[in-house]
This record gives C-alpha cells, sequence and structure tokens, in this order.
C-alpha cells in the first residue's frame, strides 16, 4: 500500500483554530512520522511507531488528540503517560500552544514533585485529556480523584524509557482500569522485546510504522570525539566552547556528583550554567529550565533525565563530558541539537578505554564521528573527583589523593564552620577553585582539606586570619596526626583493664579514705557505734532528720 503524502496540516482535517496555532508557531510542514501516524490515529487504529527523537512525535498523537477529543465531555477521553516531568510539562506546553484559539478543551499534566492540591484543582475542572508521569497517574488512580473507566485513547510517550526505568508494573496496573475497548498509541526510539510483549497484551492488531532516518528528517548533527585523559576533560571543554565559538550548550555527565562537580568547575571558570539533575526538587528543576531557555544560563550541565524530553531550538552543541556505555542514550543526547531542521554538534570527550563506545555509536547512527585534537593545555591534570560508582573511578580517585596535599587547620564545628562555610572560607580567601578541593573533615576544634598539589601554596594565605575569637594556623597533615585522630583517646591503665574486662583498681590516699568513712585499722564496710556501713564506707539507710520549725 503506497503511503500518502501530506504536503499541509489542513490535509488533516484539523480544525481552523488548531491550523491558526501551528501557522504563529512556524510549523507548517507535517514531518515523516506525522505524516504516516496521523491519518492512522484519526482511523482509530493501534499504532507501535518508533523513529529517532526530535522527529515531531510529540504532535504525532497531540494533534490526533485534539481533533477527537469532545469539548462538552466530563470524563477523561485521553491519557499520555511518559518517565520524566520534564517531558511531562513540554507535551503540556504544545497541547497550551495547539490549543490558543480553541475553547472548551481542558487539560491536566500530573507529576510528582508538585503540590498535589494544585493538581487536585485541574482534576476537578474535568480535563478530557490528561498528561502525566506513571507514578503520580497511578496516585491518583488510587485516590480516586483520576478515573479511567471512559478512556477512549491511550498513549504511551518514550515507552522503552519508561520500561528501562522499571515502570511495566505500574503501566500494567493502569492499563487495567481503563476500558478494554480504548485506541493505544505507542511511541518509542527503540522497541525491544520487552515493549513487544507489552503491545501484544495490550493491543489487538496493531500498524507498525517506522520513520526513516534520511533527508530532512535526519537531525543535521556533525559528530567528533576527542581522545585524552580524564584529568585533561575540563581544559578541553573550555577550549571547545572557545574553538568552536559554542554560546549554547548542553553538558552530560553519567553520573549526579559528577555533573554537580563540573557545575562548579564550570562556574569557577566564568561560565553561567545550571544544573539538572534527579535529586533536584521540581522548583529547582524548573528553575534551571527556565533560566536556560530565556538564556540567563549558557550551558546547562546534566544528567540523562535531560537526554529526553527536552526541548531547547536553539542549542549548538551537545558535550559528552562522560560518554555513554549504551549507544542508545548516546543518540537521545545528541538529539537535543539541531531541533527543528537546524544545524548542531556533538563532541564527546573519551578516554583510551573508550574507544569502542565510538564504534558502538557509529554503527547505531550509520554516521561517521570524527577525531578532532582541539588547541588547550595537554600538560593540565587535574580528575573531576568522581562518587566511586565504579571500578575506574575508585582507581581515579585514588590517583587524585597522590596528587594532592592535605593541611591541618585549627578552627572545626566549635567555630561554627560547616564543610559548605569551610570550602567557602578556603576559596574566597585564597583563591584556591572549589572543583580542585579533593577532601575535607571537620572535628569539634580542628579540621582538615585536602588540595591538588598545584593549588597546595595558596592554602597559606588562610595562617593568621581569624574565625570569631580564634587565630588560624595552617600546617601540612602528618600521618601521625591521622591515626591519633583515628584512635579513640584513653590512658593506658584504662586500656589495659577494658582488654582484661575488668575495672582498674582505684588508688586512694590517707584522706580520701577518711572522707569516706573509712578506719585504716578496719575492714571497708561492717558496724561502727551502731551505725551500718556498705562497701564503700557511705552510711547505709540513714535515719531521716525531722523537718526543723521556725518559731515566731
Amino acid at each position: 500500500m503506497e503511503q500518502i503524502k501530506y504536503e499541509d496540516f489542513r490535509n488533516f482535517g484539523l480544525p481552523q483554530s488548531i491550523i491558526r496555532a501551528l501557522d504563529e508557531e512556524g510549523i507548517s510542514t507535517p514531518t515523516e512520522i506525522q505524516q504516516k501516524v496521523i491519518p492512522l490515529a484519526n482511523a482509530g487504529a493501534d499504532v507501535i511507531a518508533k523513529a529517532p527523537t526530535g522527529t515531531g512525535k510529540t504532535l504525532a498523537y497531540v494533534l490526533p488528540l485534539l481533533k477527537n477529543a469532545d469539548v462538552e465531555s466530563k470524563t477523561a477521553g485521553a491519557l499520555v503517560l511518559c518517565p520524566t516531568r520534564e517531558l511531562a510539562l513540554q507535551i503540556g506546553d504544545v497541547i497550551k500552544s495547539a490549543t490558543k484559539y480553541t475553547e472548551g478543551i481542558r487539560t491536566a499534566v500530573l507529576y510528582g514533585g508538585q503540590d498535589i492540591q494544585r493538581q487536585l484543582f485541574l482534576l476537578r475542572k474535568k480535563p478530557q485529556i490528561i498528561v502525566g508521569t506513571v507514578g503520580r497517574v497511578l496516585d491518583h488512580i488510587e485516590r480516586n480523584t483520576v478515573k479511567l473507566q471512559q478512556l477512549k485513547t491511550l498513549v504511551l510517550d518514550e515507552c522503552d524509557v519508561m520500561l528501562d526505568m522499571g515502570f511495566i508494573g505500574d503501566i500494567r496496573k493502569i492499563v487495567a482500569k481503563t476500558d478494554t475497548d480504548r485506541q493505544n498509541l505507542v511511541f518509542s526510539a527503540t522497541i525491544p522485546a520487552a515493549i513487544e510483549s507489552l503491545c501484544s497484551e495490550m493491543m489487538r492488531d496493531p500498524v507498525r510504522v517506522q520513520a526513516e532516518c534520511e533527508g530532512k528528517e535526519l537531525p543535521d548533527v556533525k559528530q567528533y570525539y576527542v581522545l585524552l585523559k580524564d584529568s585533561q576533560r575540563v581544559e578541553c571543554l573550555c577550549a571547545l566552547l572557545k574553538e568552536y565559538a559554542l554560546r549554547r550548550t548542553i553538558v552530560f555527565c553519567n553520573t549526579k556528583f559528577r555533573a554537580e562537580k563540573l557545575a562548579h568547575a564550570m562556574k569557577n571558570k566564568g561560565v553561567e550554567c545550571c544544573l539538572l539533575h534527579g535529586d533536584l526538587d521540581q522548583k529547582e528543576r524548573n528553575a534551571a529550565m527556565k533560566g536556560y531557555r530565556e538564556g540567563k544560563y549558557t550551558m546547562l550541565v546534566s544528567t540523562d533525565v535531560s537526554a529526553r524530553g527536552i526541548d531547547v531550538d536553539d542549542v549548538d552543541a551537545v558535550i559528552n563530558f562522560d560518554p555513554p556505555a549504551d549507544e542508545d542514550y548516546y543518540v537521545h543526547r545528541i538529539g537535543r541539537t539541531a531541533r527543528a531542521f537546524r544545524k548542531g554538534a556533538a563532541f564527546t570527550l573519551a578516554e583510551a578505554y573508550q574507544l569502542s563506545y565510538i564504534q558502538a555509536y557509529i554503527r547505531r547512527t550509520g554516521t561517521e564521528i570524527t577525531p578532532i585534537e582541539p588547541e588547550f593545555d595537554y600538560s593540565a591534570s587535574y580528575t573531576l573527583p568522581k562518587d566511586g560508582s565504579n571500578k575506574r573511578e575508585l582507581e581515579a580517585r585514588a590517583r587524585d589523593a597522590e596528587n594532592s596535599t592535605r593541611f591541618f587547620i585549627n578552627i572545626g564545628k566549635k567555630d561554627m564552620l560547616d564543610k559548605p562555610s569551610l570550602v567557602k572560607l578556603v576559596c574566597g580567601k585564597t583563591g584556591v577553585s572549589e572543583y580542585k578541593i579533593i577532601d575535607t573533615k571537620i572535628r569539634d576544634t580542628y579540621s582538615f582539606i585536602q588540595v591538588t598539589n598545584d593549588e597546595a601554596d595558596k592554602i597559606g594565605k588562610l595562617k593568621g586570619l581569624t574565625v570569631g575569637t580564634r587565630r588560624i594556623n595552617v600546617e601540612l597533615a602528618s600521618e601521625d596526626a591521622e591515626e591519633k585522630e583515628k584512635k579513640p583517646r584513653r590512658s593506658k591503665e584504662r586500656a589495659e583493664a577494658v582488654g582484661k574486662r575488668q575495672k582498674p583498681e582505684r588508688k586512694e590516699g590517707k584522706d580520701a579514705r577518711r572522707k569516706s568513712g573509712k578506719d585504716n585499722n578496719k575492714n571497708v564496710g561492717g558496724v561502727k557505734k551502731g551505725k551500718v556501713y556498705n562497701a564503700k564506707g557511705q552510711l547505709q539507710n540513714p535515719k531521716p532528720r525531722a523537718k526543723r520549725t521556725k518559731k515566731f
């Protein structure tokens, strides 16, 4: 059957109000995935759509949902499930933009981290379309605030990611609460066996659609890689920004800890950057993305939480500070640039053992990745601190410790210091870069701080400064001091007594014995002058004294 080519969105039978909103956004020609999916979705067919990121999958299901929405309905007719809150918010923005001139269509976006009362307020308005993350939608179903018995269309967006995140059980629970006669639309960049199994459970005779990576549908991304040591990554990143005049970039790290340290390092280099990872609360994530979209920040440092679903049109380049071991994540990362048919670039910083990753990326994308040698100081030797999540990172951290110096400082917790305030004091008074502080330990009256050798000379500037009423003294930390700090303080006699599991003998002088009521010529305890004493020479059961009353 020959595929009909739709040159205009008007060919899909969309309302004029939606066409007007698309025209204002500069969206006039349907992409390949939209041309294939929209007619099938309008006809009520179940669809499994496979397409690379950045090819317009969101509009491919949003437009049919809007066309078939019943403005008079008081129940949810469509549910869109997605893996992350960022993607949920983006889908909500697309629907809001497309319905700018359409009245009567109500949408609720549900995701974790948002005030539940705000979501209940939206649900009380009886939305026809619900967009949400799996966990929060299931939460509302269990609260009985979302009812899906009359659901007509279920959309699973980025289905492979949801399954990778372990949501398949929750998805099955949600599907069990819906009408079995519903329409199902599944969108994914890859179709592994787990998705095939899920689709066979919930779909009836699905139509399979695939967007080919050819022509203008393929994001125009020039791909490069740099072969270097881990200690050269930060300097290389700065060189790439300057050499290629990159105005707006997204830099990916493999771990949250690594992303935080890189963000600090780039801020110290004078780069306006923001941080995005899964441990940030929703307010912080929204502020980071808002500032990045508005141009307040030129760099977004992120983990793979934003590899999918973040749609910023004018990203000049994606930089893989840490190459992903999974080639699919590589594809999703570089899809953050060259959006909306713009050009973009992708740079991967790789060590020698990661060359196999580059070969896997080439096989996955079907395009060449060019090696380059940017100009920077290759003698730079500093490894960004790592979180020890794997063997290679532990080895790198050990190398960092070898190339660093540890100092003893005579201020601690009793001087109202904690780790952030100590780091701030050191950086502010000495000029040491925050990302070159390897480790800090704070005790009650003293602290240890470990910095890279190239910054060690600056720590001496702390000497002579005052914190509160104490004058700071700085010394090289000796091994004896650290060993002494690890061992509990106890006397030699006490230690021997504890070792023998007995109490140490108590030595008392003549005055002490007299004070305790003991007699040198008598045994401890016993009866004396009609009074009973215990083993310690104390009066046993003394007679209570009568209360004295004042006479007036």
